[in-house]
């Protein structure tokens, strides 16, 4: 059920668990009470995709600034929301887009993103097929903002800009959003992860010099562009960097074997000044993973997605929190499913990925592929099971209401991943990837989702399709049974159920069910006070998302 809002709070049914439910054998719960939950948990944005442009490709990267939204990857065209491939208002744009968070309408920012030569021979899928046949290496791989939101950084696989020499990274001002005539580092090789303070500009990827400086796959440039003292090394490709100036650190994660010659896979960090290792107590438990994203908060914590094809039954593919300081792991997860982004905003770690199995938080038991997910920051529970590399008893996050999801892809797409990248503020989670679809209806490539309060977001209430018409019965008494199926929604946890006695002015009555897509159990109530009767079921979410059954009826004449 998606509907959109309007301007304004709504307030939070508070419907208690009414007497003479019962929920039926088979389905166990170990989570907290509905109280509980909303008074220790925090609330992510509805869970319904706002309007905004769609590409032809993939976007590999998205960032909030103000009251834009900026988009890179590997595109040709962009399209207005709800159009066709190649349908009115369909324009150019060369891998980078922007649009208008309030309208969700592209704005005219058209920077030419290329590279000077072409390849005959075919060079992976991260380049697009152009006349020939030859593949052009341009894509975007990361978007990262300047800390006061004034400049805005693009790295990739390019080597120029607007008709300009721009290797591998450039920087644009935000509020003209004119390229930056002076900031022209060089890299020899793809640049894939970037992140920026109030003085350096930190980044990493596949290259082997920059400026004609070596520098093996990591470097450091000052905010005008000169290339700094830092300088340490990786042997394999750097696909994310996060600074930690109040850390005094910069982490680093990758496919990498070895940082500064020593054996560290995939995630390590080292001083910001000198480059040099330091205490780093985490590590990925297959050996085989690739470190894809990592974000920090206010917090002093930072949160790693990756990814392992090792098909390894151990493996890293989850998000796990790590305090910075000392480099040890707060959680793990455990699920399974990689993961291409992360994001943080209000104590909620939003993540892009087709996160399939967290049998150890008791979450995701269904094989069914949430591409899209939501869980605290910190360890809210414990977990029940062990199951990969997490143990019964280790601490883990809640998995939080949030449930919108996309497809795949297109059905040639080397990854078939669906979302790639994400980036949320308190009013708004963006999300980019190669997906063509968002909650089954036709979107391409990017998904916007709003804060309650923000006018225009969309809720994604009940699921309609599984409350269907309720079973009756009798008791050894005569008296009526009711037993139906419950329903979930892609944004509250608790959905309230009533039962509807047709004749009867208010339910004869109520209770409040915890959902997940993964379980719905179904619930049964006693009417003592008829032997007959036509019953439905309404269910309300705590937005106030309001579905209906059929009715049933049972009539007197009955055995």
């Amino acid at each position: 059920m998606l509907v959109a809002r309007r301007r304004g709070w709504r307030a939070v049914l508070t419907a208690g668990i009414a007497a003479g439910a019962v929920l039926l054998p088979g389905v166990a719960t170990t989570k907290a009470s509905a109280a509980e939950a909303a008074e220790s948990t925090p609330t992510p944005v509805t869970a319904g995709s706002m309007p905004t442009p769609q590409t032809n490709g993939t976007i590999f990267s998205v960032t909030i600034v103000g009251d834009t939204a900026y988009a890179g990857g590997m595109f040709t065209k962009a399209r207005p929301d709800g159009v066709a491939p190649g349908g009115d208002g369909e324009v150019t744009r060369h891998n980078l887009l922007a649009f208008d968070l309030d309208t969700g309408e592209l704005l005219p920012w058209t920077p030419e993103v290329a590279v000077s030569q072409t390849l005959q021979n075919y060079p992976g899928p991260y380049c697009r097929e152009v006349e020939g046949p030859a593949w052009a290496c341009d894509s975007v791989f990361q978007l990262e903002a300047s800390p006061d939101g004034s400049e805005l950084y693009v790295v990739g696989d390019f080597d120029q800009v607007n008709g300009e020499w721009r290797s591998r990274i450039a920087r644009f001002d935000t509020a003209s959003r004119e390229l930056d005539p002076n900031f022209d580092p060089r890299a020899t090789g793809r640049v894939r992860g970037l992140s920026a303070t109030e003085n350096t500009v930190y980044f990493g990827g596949a290259f082997d010099a920059v400026d004609g400086t070596a520098r093996q796959r990591l470097a450091a440039v000052d905010t005008d562009g000169s290339l700094t003292s830092w300088n340490p090394s990786v042997d394999n490709e750097v696909f994310t960097v996060q600074a930690a100036p109040a850390q005094q650190r910069v982490l680093l994660g990758g496919a990498f074997n070895a940082v500064n010659g020593e054996q560290r896979r995939a995630m390590m960090a080292v001083d910001d000044t000198s480059g040099a290792n330091v205490s780093w107590q985490a590590r990925v438990p297959a050996g085989s993973e690739v470190v894809t994203d990592i974000a920090t908060d206010s917090t002093g914590t930072a949160y790693f997605g990756a990814y392992d094809h090792s098909n390894n039954e151990v493996r890293f593919e989850g998000r796990t929190a790590i305090d910075i300081a000392t480099g040890e792991a707060d959680w793990w997860d455990g699920c399974y499913g990689d993961t291409q982004g992360v994001a943080v905003a209000d104590g909620i770690l939003y993540s892009a990925s087709h996160t399939h199995d967290c049998a150890a938080m008791d979450e995701v038991t269904d094989d069914q592929y949430y591409r899209l997910l939501a869980e605290t920051t910190t360890a809210t529970e414990t977990a029940t099971a062990t199951s990969n590399h997490v143990e019964k008893g280790d601490p883990v996050p809640g998995v939080l209401p949030w449930f919108p999801n996309t497809d795949q892809g297109p059905a040639g797409s080397a990854w078939q991943h669906g979302p790639w990248a994400v980036d949320a503020t308190s009013e708004y989670v963006l999300v980019g990837g190669e997906f063509t679809t968002v909650n089954g209806k036709d979107r391409q490539s990017l998904a916007l989702f709003g804060a309650r309060d923000v006018p225009g977001s969309v809720d994604n209430g009940p699921k309609q399709a599984l409350l269907t018409s309720p079973d009756l019965s009798r008791d050894a008494d005569g008296n009526v049974t009711i037993t139906w199926n419950t329903t979930w929604s892609a944004q509250t946890t608790n959905i309230r159920y009533e039962v509807i006695r047709r004749g009867a002015d208010e339910p004869i009555h109520t209770v409040t069910q915890r959902n997940r897509p993964w379980n719905t159990p179904r619930l049964s109530y006693t009417d003592t006070e008829h032997t007959a009767g036509t019953y439905r079921i309404r269910a309300v979410d705590t937005d106030g998302n309001a579905i209906g059954s059929p009715s049933t009826t049972i009539s007197a004449s009955e055995d």
